[in-house]
């Protein structure tokens, strides 16, 4: 959306009285981020510009638009995600932007690592496309670690630091996304290497991704030039990388940990931490919201509510180093959200640019579709399986094996070994369900099939295209002929999230964009997911969480162990291990 400009010069007149502002907000309740004070005051603005700060009268003042909020409704900056994935939410950039900023967020700052484990470049560039022409601001973030880890993972693409450069000189790049890859950068692997090293040169700010990284070893990671971390699971881990002087940003599983906040209010200085939604689904924003939700809980908790809007408004601005935003102040782009009050953080109205976007939690514009490309839109690539091929082979015919099942237990998964029986040559997996990971893009074929535990399931099968982060399929079940009519399933809709039982598919999630999204509103796609989760424990899966547990079985970077296309990877050890004991090649 391109709306006017504001010059120099026609600022400086505004604010000598020779110009009318645009729009004049009277008496309003300021919350004035740098100080941290709420006082009575009327903003002008000048095209998409602050022009002037009004604390008393303003008689006189020359204004094409005057709305007097009477002093009974607060003036925000803007909300600012500075990690987010839009593939997450299932939609595409502007159903996403349709959807946040009726909740008060004005920017965000998106890795578009999902889609370019899919397409590479291509779908770096695809998501930049997306964005543009949009009312709310997406920067991007330049993925770094594609795949996740090099040789553990089939991912539809590999990014180097040639590639990485390319992207960095284009006008949408923020910086380098999150640097997962934090053991090969502390091996000094030469590609994740190079990489940061291009974004140093650069000057870009770098994200980062380091759980559980401590010590020296966490001193040696921010020594390449990390800026940020989100991935954080408990206070003391939050403390000691702010202390280092990493922006920490806070996502809703951490904010609500058991003591987080009373912990964090002993805290002198507060400035490093940031709020960050990170990986929302579409049903979470449906009905939940996104950065007002998160100043929701963390008020809830017992935050004060300026901290909760500055770690949404500039500090996040001062990460990125976007000076024109983050604040109400003379010279900024005008982003600014009226808020009906400081505990519910419930929405009035948004403007974007000086111009009014949100109006009683309605949109006043709308945004246009635009064509996607036949290589978007068929990317789940896998020849036709056969319920054998789902089935684990022993070296032996009859008998008995040691094999290694994955366990799940909430956000962590492990790896245990039991004793399994063996007839006529197949695994029978006993009180275990299958799991297979199935390479989709076309390169490889990789294929995994092993057995999975605290998962839940009693009976049919669930599968994804959406599994991060290479996006191979994932399905688990109890039957291998379910598990295939899920996989077919997934091939003819080309992607998204399955649920069947008996041969009936029971729930469906299209997400035919690179297996990832939809150009449907939020609305329906959110109503899909829903009923996916209400089909799930119908069949007995545990999954509490927002991202549905399946579409993280096969992250490699998260503790502690993960299955690929390639194996079950122990990742704490960084080794890929064969399901049958003894089986390794």
């Amino acid at each position: 959306m391109s709306y006017a400009k504001a010059i120099l010069e026609e600022l400086i007149d505004v604010c000598k009285g020779v110009r009318y502002v645009t729009l004049l907000l009277e008496n309003c309740r300021l919350i004035n981020v740098f100080t941290g004070e709420i006082y009575e005051a009327s903003i002008g603005v000048y095209k998409d510009r602050i022009a002037y700060i009004a604390e008393g009268s303003v008689e006189g003042f020359k204004a094409l638009e005057r709305i007097d909020l009477k002093n009974k409704f607060y003036l925000s900056p803007g909300f600012i995600d500075s990690h987010v994935h839009i593939e997450s939410s299932m939609v595409t950039p502007r159903r996403f932007a349709e959807t946040v900023l009726i909740h008060g967020t004005t920017c965000v700052a998106a890795d578009p690592h999902e889609i370019a484990n899919v397409l590479g470049v291509r779908g770096v560039e695809v998501m930049a496309e997306l964005s543009r022409n949009l009312p709310l601001k997406i920067y991007l973030w330049i993925p770094t670690c594609i795949p996740s880890v090099p040789g553990i993972e089939t991912a539809g693409a590999e990014l180097y630091s040639g590639d990485i450069a390319s992207m960095l000189r284009e006008d949408y790049a923020i910086g380098l996304g999150e640097v997962m890859d934090y053991l090969g950068l502390l091996k000094l692997d030469r590609r994740i290497l190079d990489i940061v090293k291009v974004g140093r040169a650069y000057g870009k700010v770098i994200d980062g991704h380091a759980p559980l990284l401590s010590g020296r070893l966490l001193d040696g990671y921010i020594s390449a030039g990390i800026d940020a971390d989100h991935e954080v699971f408990s206070f003391e881990e939050a403390l000691e990388k702010a202390r280092r002087g990493l922006y920490v940003k806070i996502r809703r599983y951490l904010l609500e940990s058991s003591g987080f906040i009373d912990k964090v209010k002993r805290i002198p200085d507060k400035s490093r931490l940031l709020l960050a939604t990170d990986d929302t689904p579409p049903d979470i924003l449906e009905y939940e919201g996104h950065m007002d939700s998160l100043l929701r809980r963390a008020v809830e908790l017992g935050l004060d509510p300026i901290d909760a809007i500055q770690a949404a408004t500039i500090r996040p601005a001062i990460h990125l180093r976007l000076n024109d935003i983050g604040a109400i102040a003379p010279g900024r782009i005008a982003d600014m959200v009226i808020l009906e009050d400081l505990k519910d953080f419930r929405v009035k109205r948004v403007y974007v640019d000086g111009k009014l976007i949100v109006d009683d939690r309605k949109l006043t514009v709308h945004t246009e579709s635009k064509p996607l490309p036949s290589d978007v839109l068929n990317t789940v690539k896998i020849d036709r399986l056969s319920s054998s091929d789902l089935r684990v082979k022993a070296p032996i015919t009859d008998g008995y094996v040691e094999a290694r099942i994955l366990r799940v237990k909430g956000l962590e998964t492990e790896i245990f070994v039991d004793r399994l029986r063996v007839e006529q040559g197949i695994v029978d997996p006993g009180r275990y369900a299958y799991i297979a990971v199935i390479e989709r893009h076309g390169r490889h074929g990789g294929l995994t099939v092993g057995f999975i535990d605290g998962v839940g399931l009693k009976e049919g099968a669930i599968a994804s295209t959406v599994a991060h982060d290479s996006h191979n399929i994932v399905v688990v079940g109890r039957d291998p002929d379910d598990m295939i009519s899920a996989i077919e399933e997934l091939r003819k809709i080309q992607g998204g999230y399955i649920a069947v039982r008996r041969g009936e598919i029971l729930a469906v999630v299209k997400l035919p964009i690179a297996g990832l999204m939809s150009d449907e509103p939020i609305s329906h796609v959110a109503s899909e997911l829903r009923r996916f989760r209400e089909v799930e424990s119908m069949l007995g899966v545990v999954d509490p969480y927002p991202i549905p547990m399946i579409s993280l079985l096969a992250l490699p970077v998260i503790p502690h162990a993960r299955m690929t296309d390639k194996g079950i990877y122990d990742v704490d050890k960084g080794i890929l291990l064969s399901v049958i004991v003894g089986c390794e090649s």
